[in-house]
């Protein structure tokens, strides 16, 4: 079976990443819902669930900060990209951002392996 990515390539540092994050939030009591959701309008890197509360993370890794941080790069774009994701998502629940109980996190990995875990960034 060919791969159809090099392990070097961005979409693969980011898969690693984002296995690294749900594996932290895993042992921090959150449980996994699903991955990589994409709409037309944006992507879920991930979406937990702290026990009632849908959790949509936001999953950012840097070498170094030389353009700026893993946190600097969510910026207002991003953010309503997120926010309409997390919209669409829940509509095929039957609910919104109004009705169900959730939340947006980010998961950020500075230079490092060590996960910094920023709750209701978007709170």
């Amino acid at each position: 079976m060919v791969q159809w990515f090099q392990h070097n390539s961005p979409r693969a540092k980011g898969a690693l990443f984002e296995q690294k994050a749900r594996s932290f939030l895993e042992q921090q009591g959150l449980s996994f819902v699903a991955q990589n959701q994409v709409f037309k309008v944006g992507e879920l890197d991930l979406i937990m669930k702290d026990h009632s509360t849908f959790v949509f993370v936001e999953v950012r890794q840097r070498k170094n900060s030389h353009f700026g941080s893993a946190l600097e790069s969510i910026n207002y774009n991003k953010q309503q990209k997120w926010l309409k994701a997390a919209n669409l998502w829940l509509a095929k629940l039957n609910q919104s951002l109004d009705t169900a109980d959730c939340r947006f996190d980010v998961v950020v990995f500075e230079g490092t392996d060590e996960p910094i875990w920023l709750k209701n960034f978007l709170g």
